[in-house]
């Protein structure tokens, strides 16, 4: 079949699914208007997926259909476009172009990627383990920009190129898994994990100490990160055995010199960005605004770490749109009360289950929620208290159940349509359909290793 017959196949396909399955009577509980937002769903992440439109111009047009479909207004669903997280990614994207154009990113490259030798397979298990570690106490997102900036040069001297190198693509992929898996290990790794925190203590009156998070989500993201390494080598077997540029590393090292007046000036800037980042809960500052006010010191007189050109093709536009209108039409689920219809309708069917069948439930609800609802924050709100409702109805300490929710918030790996995984798709290695073949293997083995995980934790007294 010819690539125009399938784009107009997938473009009927997507159309007559949803003029069949509107007028399909809604399941009990579910609203007119709920049933189109869950069926208006699965059109678009159907449309991105296999990306028959360009993202970029879908991810816009697809913000109109809900006013056309009488399923919202698009000024309430454009409420939810302009979120922060689109503005922080954009400034770290340009960020992480200054911190490879400075060389600052090839330096640290030469000591970071050949922990573990210069195999393939051991070179990005030590971008994985420096991602998950990172990311264990910082944002997952600047972690993946900038661990990409790192791995990019020594793709692009390997001969791996975008699109077609297996290698490139178990690269590109691996540095977002990782950094949303070590995400989980501290509540330092991610707003997500406070979110969760805080809404278990607000709806349930239960307090989970750093420490308790800490000695559960911890081992849970180690299991987890040797999983994704593992999987992610045997789907996208690596077709290069060692990585090109790290054979004589010592003498590249010397090479290098001392470090630049632009690597000093960038690094001094970073410093002082990581540091509101990290301490971001505790100064109120937002993420985005450091990022972008990062970016506008690169630009002033004496310092032109970048110009606008270079900063404009830095960013992955396309991803930036697919972020704010992933986000803005999951959250017409979420205030047509189709989120709250999926959780009670899966969630509600288990209550006299065990608990370690419950634990195994809750954590796979909260993965596969993903494919509807790709938008954690939204998941959390509506699923952590009828989880507590849940736990309060058979005797059960709630924090039991919400921990696995909030342990999966991060898990974007199946259709990755959360702004961790794509950070790294603007490279062009990778397609979203193609994280899918990893990401399902990893997210079901996810699902007994955080039931085990919790259940060892209750066992030896830490929750």
């Amino acid at each position: 079949m010819s690539k125009a017959k399938k784009i107009y196949l997938q473009l009927i396909i997507v159309i007559v699914f949803y003029v069949i399955c509107s007028h399909i009577t809604p399941p009990n509980g579910l609203t007119d208007t709920g049933w189109k937002a869950l069926l208006l769903m699965i059109c678009c992440v159907y449309t991105w997926v296999t990306e028959f439109i360009p993202i970029g111009i879908s991810a816009c047009f697809l913000l109109m259909l809900p006013a056309f479909l009488h399923i919202d207004s698009t000024s309430n669903v454009l409420v939810n476009f302009g979120i922060t997280t689109m503005f922080f990614v954009m400034g770290a994207l340009i960020i992480a172009k200054v911190f490879i154009d400075t060389g600052l990113g090839y330096r640290i490259s030469l000591y970071i990627t050949p922990l573990l030798g210069p195999k393939s397979k051991m070179v990005l298990l030590s971008l994985m383990l420096c991602g998950g570690l990172i990311s264990s106490v910082l944002v997952d997102i600047p972690t993946a920009i900038i661990l990409a900036g790192i791995a990019l040069p020594l793709l692009k001297e390997s001969g791996c190129e975008p699109g077609k190198s297996k290698y490139g693509k178990a690269v590109m992929m691996g540095i977002p898994i990782a950094a949303a898996l070590g995400g989980i290990a501290t509540p330092a790794g991610s707003g997500l994990n406070i979110l969760t925190i805080n809404l278990l203590n607000n709806v349930a009156g239960v307090n989970i100490t750093f420490a308790q998070w800490t000695l559960i989500g911890a081992p849970i993201a180690l299991v987890l990160l040797f999983v994704a390494w593992f999987v992610i080598c045997l789907i996208y077997k690596p077709e290069i055995e060692t990585v090109k540029g790290l054979d004589d590393i010592k003498k590249k090292r010397a090479e290098l010199g001392p470090m630049s007046r632009n690597e000093k000036i960038f690094l001094i800037i970073f410093i002082c960005v990581m540091v509101l980042w990290f301490t971001q809960s505790m100064t109120g500052i937002e993420t985005a605004f450091v990022s972008l006010l990062a970016v506008c010191i690169f630009f002033l007189p004496g310092i032109n770490l970048i110009n606008w050109e270079t900063a404009r093709d830095a960013v992955s536009w396309e991803s930036v749109l697919l972020m704010g209108s992933a986000n803005a039409l999951a959250m017409v689920l979420s205030t047509q009360g189709t989120a709250e219809w999926i959780s009670n309708s899966i969630l509600g069917a288990v209550s006299g289950a065990s608990l370690a069948v419950l634990l195994m439930v809750v954590t796979a609800f909260g993965i596969f929620s993903h494919l509807l609802v790709p938008v954690a924050n939204a998941v959390l709100a509506v699923c952590v208290p009828i989880v507590v409702v849940l736990a309060g109805s058979i005797g059960v300490n709630p924090l039991y159940l919400v921990l696995p929710l909030g342990f999966t918030a991060s898990a974007v790996f199946i259709i990755p349509l959360d702004p961790i995984p794509l950070t790294t798709y603007g490279y062009g290695y990778w397609k979203l359909s193609e994280m899918a073949k990893p990401g399902l293997i990893i997210s079901l083995i996810w699902i007994p290793v955080c039931a085990v995980g919790i259940l060892l934790g209750r066992a030896i007294g830490i929750i």
